[in-house]
Order: structure tokens, then C-alpha cells, then sequence
């Protein structure tokens, strides 16, 4: 527990010089990302036997080393996760970082002596979720960013929980594990670290008279959701007082200078919180240098002091990390002497730069942007190690810019890494073989027996799957015997308010769901006596952010709907079941029946053992999964319930048509149009809405997987579920109608990853 005189200060570290600047530095521990499962696209990885030699070296020192394993794993990917978990029980680390249900299952259940703390992938957002998630073995909660101080403060004494809070580096816009923008517009998921950065591209806002269906005129075009870096360096006390345990750093793709610099930074301004005001004034003008330095963003305390910062956001300047270097003034193709095709720049340059320096093109057309090591440049046509500001250059990149050439091209660039990245990589390599040391290999007797308990036997390609790719037809002739090609799913509709329910649906409703919000909870109330004929079939969803000020009204009303007769709830987060403490005392005659929303991000199948672990009825999968993997994980996690003749099969459902949250944020920012349509580079369409406190943005393309229900049914799904809740619902209503029926074709939708492949 926090003892008050001092915070831990966690370096992260991607590379090998990165790990040693931070030992050098002063990091009291570090954060390496496991082999293929950590929530960032590194370009390598280490070895299991070069973190083992890491976390003894670390020891030596007086270090602690982390792992972070905090991708989302897919059912394919079982054995390997399992296999690296054999592993790091027997390297013993000081903590693995997680956040998929599914790794807190097996790590609990197999590997209790590897400790864990629960990544901000997992939204920690309040003192219930941070109590509920240390019950659940958790020894330490990673905050979500998006909190304040006095926030903090009230989390750790209300929980007891070990608090670590990011204090360094870049901010999502979206609520980290809510965040699905990324994946369901490429197929790249931020909660397996592809993210493509949507939140960093220009949008423009259209104007509101136009029609959404045309391209319109756009409006301007600005940065509307790209956060300034998160700095906390002036707030090092008040998180002291506050009962924070650790500060981390942001950064495991950063380079060794940037590690050495904010590493050296926070190590100088935490040890200085004790002096006097003159000294500590002095010793933070030194840190703030150093962080200059370091060429990141521009710096804000993002949360820190107000949950709603006014200059989070900088709309009308890109967001790109680094130091401007110019405009591109064109471009040329070329080949090179080895035959390949690369791409010529010319700029003025506006700061030096020299070979080994790391540069960031940024396309402002696309919104793409691309990194490389500078490892020629030319002035005049002739080679040069190095150029000054003023100067004209000639830059090579191996790259495509997609037939954007010439003049035509739009894109800045910028100078990311001071350090020469190329002496860098040269000792990366050297000291990858000296740290390699003993071999690592799993327990295959333990992994075997762990696999067999999740009923992991066959090919998961000879369960029933989508008709598409990879001969998924005969996949569906397969499984037609074993369960119906007719066969009938109850449909579960959500609707946004309580008032909804007197409106006619477009399909029969075995349930109907309503988000648990004041607004709705005062409609409700008014129309009691007229929606009393739902109340059997009525299911109130909690929120995936319930801020902690609002706990209280949470607990009351969630209270008084057992009172009266209400017993079905949806749980938006793993940890909300903290909510029925009340349960526990055992003055309730009816059991309360609790189901799982697609925020749980469940992707395999001992995500949903973990679910049925914790007394689920039924839950969502999450809509990032392709169909493939969706089939697998069911037909795992039923196999394994009718070995054990389990009494309550816990009900999977998957979600089939919607507006789903793309982004889900705290910020409230001058420059949103709420209700406003907004459209990226790539003529995407999408509005912004203000709900229950919370920023929301949302395709105006439906997703839909409608046309894919009797596949469905052969995975053994077992409910659908509908969300009327994002638009008018008369408008909605109209829209599934005709996806039901033979007008489907005059819609356009998007069925996500569902028949392609998740990153």
C-alpha cells in the first residue's frame, strides 16, 4: 500500500538502448510489451529470453520490470497466450499488465503467482471499479486519463486500492478501452495495438443544411479530436497527497533519448517535492528543458486540474509529435541503384537535420502518416550528413503515397528523434545478444492441460462460419445438422428512452433494454403505469463511464428497481457488479439476473468463461470480431459447458445492427458541432452527440450484420441484438425494416471486421 513519502516512476521501453536509459535515468521500474501481445505495433519484439534477462538485470539494480500484456487475444491465439503465460511464471516479473477478462481467467486459475495489474485499456474510472477489480486479483488498477486529481484522491480512499496513473505522454481522445473508431474503419484494432490513429486526421464539419447523403461542401477543416501530450510535472505533490502509488510514462515506441529525457525529468522533480520553494522553482525549469527536448507534442496537464481543459485540443495544428522541419514542396518517384521504388522529397528547411535523425511525413490530404531514419539527404545533388535551417534538401523514403506526386501532394515534415537512430539500432543489435541468455520454454504438460479444460480440440475451421471467404460455404453445409439452417434467434432491442416503448418495434422483443441514466430513470417514473406491461421483459444497461460523483445515485436507483420487482441488468463493465453490493446482504428473494454488454470486449473463449465465472446469464461479443473467430471461441465455450453438465449455460449474444460509439469521450471542446455532420479525408460521414456528460461520435452508416442471421444461428448464437437507440427511431425502425426485407439494397452498411480479418 502507499506510504505516502514517495511515488514509483514507471519508464516505458521499446528497444534495447531504451531499457538501458531508463536504468541509467533513474526509473524505479520498467515496462516492456510480451512477445506478440502487447497493446503496441511494434517493429520487433523481444524474446522471452531477452525479457528474462531484462527483468535480472533490472533486479540486479534495484529495478522492477513489467510486462504488458494488453492486447485483446483471439481465439487462434489461445495456445500461444497461454504458452507466453508458462513462460512468465517462471521468469517471474514484477507484474503483467492486462486487460482482456479472458488473461484473468487462465492467469488466476493456472498462474496465481504471476501479479497483475489492470491496464487503462480497462477504463478504471471510479473507486467502485478499482475496489471490484482488486477483489478480482488485481494488485494494482492503471486510472484512466481522464480523471482529475480530486478524482484520484477519492478513488484510493474510497477503494484501498494501489493506484498508478500515466503522468507523461500522449492522450487518446476516446476513453482507451472504448475506442473503436480504428478497428471498425480498417480492421486495425487499438485494443490489439493497430491503432491507425483516426483521432489524429483532419475533419471537416459539413454544413448543417446539407444533405448527408452528398459529399456537400465541406466547412473548414481542422484537427478536431488530436490531444495535446499529457504533463504533469507541476502536480507531483498534489498526486503525492492524492495516494498515488506510481507514475508511468508514456512511450514504449519512443527512442532511448526520449526515454533518457522524461526519465531524467520526473527523476529530478520528484526527488525535489521536499525542498524549498526556490530550489524546487529551479529544479523544474530544468526538467521543463529537458522535456523541450525530448520534440514531442505540445504540453498541457490534461485532466489533471479540470474535466473540462480548455486547451486539450489545438484544432487548427495537426497533432504531429516533433519538430517542424517544412512543407513538402514535391515530390518525385525514382528508382534506386538496388532497382527499388522510392519516393524523392524537396523542402526549405525550417530546423536542422542530419543522417540518423527520425522524420515523420504527414499526408494532409489522407491524414496518413509515415516514419523513417533519414539515411541520405542531398543539397544541390550531392550527399550531405547534415543540413541547416534555410537550406533546400533532397530526402529518399521507401514508400507509396498512392499516385500522390508532383506538386499535387499536401504534407509537412517533422523532426521526431534527435538521436542518431541509426548508431541506435547498430547497439540494439549488440545488445539483443548479450541479453539473450537461458532459454525460456513453456510448460507444454501444463498448457496441454489447459487447453483440454477450454474444451480446445478439433479445427476451429470446421465450425460453422459466414458464408465468404476460405470456402465458407461448405463450412455452413457442414453444420446444417447439427442445428437448423431456420433457425429462429430472440431478438433483444434497445431502445433510448423509456418513452420508446410505446412505439411500435420492427421485430418481436423477448427483451428490451434501457440505459440506466437520470433522464431515463425521471421518464420512466412519469410513464410507469403505462410501461408496467414491459416490466418482465424490460433490461436496464448501465453506461461504460459512470462518473464517480454519480455513484451514489447509481446505487440508490439501482436499489430501488430490486425493490420493485425489477431484476435484469446489463453491465457495461466488468467491475459494475460492485454496484449490487447491497445483494450480499441477503435480504433479496428474487436472484438478480446480470448480462454482459459488447464494452466488455469479450473476443475468446475464456473471455466467456470468465463471464460465466462471474454469474453472466447471457453477453454480448464484441463487434470488433470477425466471424471466423466469433465461431470458434462459441463453439469452445459450450463444448466446455456440456462436459460439465453446466445447469446454466451462460447465453451468448452478438450485436447485429446499431450506431455504435466510435469514439467515447470525456471532453466537451468549443469547436464540436453536436448534431453536426462531420467527414474525414476518406468522405466517411459521421456526427458528434452530447450524452450523459459524455462526447460520443458515431457513424452515420449503420453497422449490420442482418443479413447474416441464419449464419448466426449455425455458430449457436444464442440472441441478436438491436440498437434503436443512435437515431430517430422512426427513422431506425424504417431502416431495419427494409434490411429485413428485399429493400436491403437500397441501404448502405457496414459489417465491420465480420468478413475480413481483426489485427
Amino acid at each position: 500500500m502507499f506510504s505516502g513519502k514517495t511515488m514509483e516512476l514507471l519508464a516505458p521501453a521499446g528497444s534495447f538502448p531504451a531499457f538501458e536509459a531508463a536504468l541509467a535515468e533513474g526509473a524505479d521500474a520498467i515496462y516492456v510489451g510480451a512477445p506478440g501481445f502487447n497493446a503496441r505495433a511494434l517493429s520487433r519484439d523481444f524474446t522471452f529470453a531477452e525479457i528474462d534477462s531484462m527483468i535480472r538485470q533490472a533486479h540486479r539494480l534495484g529495478v522492477k520490470l513489467f510486462i504488458a500484456m494488453n492486447s485483446l487475444v483471439k481465439e487462434s491465439e489461445l495456445p500461444a497466450a497461454i504458452e507466453a503465460l508458462s513462460c512468465f511464471a517462471q521468469m517471474r516479473p514484477d507484474a503483467l499488465i492486462i486487460q482482456d477478462i479472458g488473461l484473468l481467467y487462465l492467469a488466476r486459475s493456472w498462474f496465481p503467482e504471476i501479479p497483475l495489474h489492470a491496464s487503462t485499456l480497462m477504463s478504471v474510472h471510479n473507486s467502485v471499479a478499482a475496489r471490484e477489480l482488486v477483489h478480482l486479483g488485481f494488485e494494482r488498477v492503471v486510472l484512466a486519463r481522464e480523471l482529475t486529481l480530486e478524482e484520484m484522491a477519492l478513488i484510493h480512499s474510497r477503494s484501498g486500492a494501489e493506484i498508478e496513473v500515466f503522468i507523461h505522454g500522449a492522450m487518446c481522445f476516446s476513453y482507451s478501452g472504448l475506442c473503436m473508431f480504428s478497428s471498425m474503419h480498417g480492421g486495425k484494432s487499438s485494443l490489439r495495438g493497430q491503432c491507425v490513429q483516426p483521432c489524429r486526421r483532419h475533419y471537416s464539419w459539413l454544413p448543417s443544411k446539407k444533405s448527408v447523403r452528398g459529399k456537400g461542401k465541406k466547412a473548414g477543416s481542422q484537427y478536431l479530436f488530436s490531444m495535446n501530450d499529457l504533463c504533469g510535472v507541476d502536480v507531483l505533490p498534489e498526486l503525492r497527497q492524492a495516494g498515488v502509488s506510481c507514475l508511468k510514462i508514456e512511450g514504449r515506441m519512443k527512442s532511448a533519448q526520449y526515454v533518457a529525457n522524461t526519465v531524467a525529468a520526473y527523476r529530478m522533480a520528484i526527488d525535489c517535492i521536499d525542498k524549498e520553494d526556490e530550489e524546487q522553482d529551479k529544479i523544474l525549469r530544468e526538467a521543463h528543458r529537458l522535456l523541450d527536448d525530448a520534440m514531442a507534442r505540445k504540453r498541457t496537464s490534461g485532466f489533471l486540474l479540470s474535466s473540462t481543459p480548455a486547451q486539450a485540443i489545438t484544432p487548427q495544428q495537426s497533432g504531429n509529435s516533433g519538430q517542424l522541419l517544412g512543407r513538402i514542396e514535391s515530390v518525385r518517384q525514382e528508382r534506386s541503384r538496388e532497382g527499388r521504388n522510392r519516393l524523392v522529397l524537396t523542402l526549405a528547411l525550417t530546423a536542422p537535420v542530419k543522417e540518423g535523425d527520425r522524420l515523420r511525413l504527414h499526408n494532409e490530404k489522407s491524414g496518413d502518416r509515415m516514419s523513417f531514419t533519414v539515411r541520405s539527404l542531398k543539397i544541390q545533388g550531392r550527399r550531405k550528413k547534415s543540413a541547416l535551417t534555410g537550406q533546400k534538401i533532397q530526402l529518399a523514403l521507401y514508400a507509396d503515397l498512392k499516385g500522390q506526386s508532383g506538386r499535387s501532394f499536401r504534407g509537412s515534415l517533422y523532426k521526431v528523434d534527435v538521436s542518431s537512430r541509426l548508431v541506435a539500432e547498430r547497439v540494439g543489435r549488440k545488445r539483443s545478444k548479450k541479453l539473450s541468455g537461458r532459454k525460456i520454454n513453456p510448460d507444454r504438460r501444463e498448457v496441454e492441460e489447459i487447453l483440454n479444460h477450454l474444451s480446445w480440440k478439433g479445427k476451429t475451421q470446421d465450425i460453422g462460419l459466414p458464408q465468404g471467404k476460405k470456402g465458407r460455404k461448405g463450412n455452413r453445409r457442414k453444420n446444417s445438422g447439427r442445428r437448423s439452417s431456420r433457425r429462429e434467434l430472440p431478438w433483444w432491442v434497445e431502445v433510448a428512452s423509456p418513452a420508446d416503448l410505446q412505439q411500435r418495434l420492427p421485430v418481436r422483443a423477448a427483451r428490451v433494454v434501457v440505459t440506466l441514466t437520470q433522464a431515463n430513470m425521471t421518464c420512466f417514473t412519469k410513464l410507469a403505469h403505462k410501461l408496467s406491461k414491459h416490466k418482465g421483459r424490460l433490461v436496464w444497461r448501465l453506461p461504460a463511464i459512470i462518473h464517480e460523483s454519480d455513484l451514489d445515485w447509481y446505487t440508490t436507483n439501482l436499489k430501488q428497481l430490486v425493490r420493485n420487482g425489477f431484476y435484469r441488468f446489463e453491465l457495461s463493465h466488468c467491475s459494475q457488479y460492485g454496484l449490487f453490493i447491497f445483494l450480499r446482504e441477503g435480504e433479496w428473494e428474487r436472484d438478480v439476473e446480470l448480462y454482459a454488454y459488447y464494452t466488455l470486449n469479450i473476443l475468446n473463449s475464456a473471455s466467456l468463461r470468465c463471464g460465466a465465472h462471474f454469474g453472466y446469464r447471457g453477453a454480448l461479443f464484441t463487434l470488433e470480431s470477425e466471424g471466423e473467430n466469433l465461431a470458434g471461441a462459441i463453439a469452445h465455450f459450450k463444448r466446455q459447458g456440456r462436459r460439465k453438465k453446466s445447469r446454466h449455460m451462460m447465453k451468448v449474444g452478438m450485436y447485429v445492427y446499431g450506431h455504435p460509439a466510435l469514439f467515447t469521450a470525456r471532453l466537451e471542446a468549443d469547436h464540436f458541432h453536436y448534431k453536426t455532420p462531420f467527414v474525414s479525408p476518406r468522405e466517411e460521414q459521421f456526427f458528434l452527440e452530447h450524452r450523459d456528460g459524455l462526447t460520443m461520435a458515431r457513424s452515420l452508416v449503420p453497422f449490420s450484420l442482418l443479413r447474416w442471421q441464419q449464419e448466426l444461428a449455425a455458430m449457436d448464437v444464442d440472441y441478436l441484438r438491436l440498437d434503436l437507440s443512435g437515431g430517430s427511431l422512426q427513422k431506425e425502425v424504417k431502416t431495419v425494416q427494409a434490411l429485413l426485407t428485399q429493400e436491403k439494397s437500397r441501404f448502405t452498411v457496414m459489417s465491420g471486421n465480420f468478413q475480413g480479418t481483426l489485427v
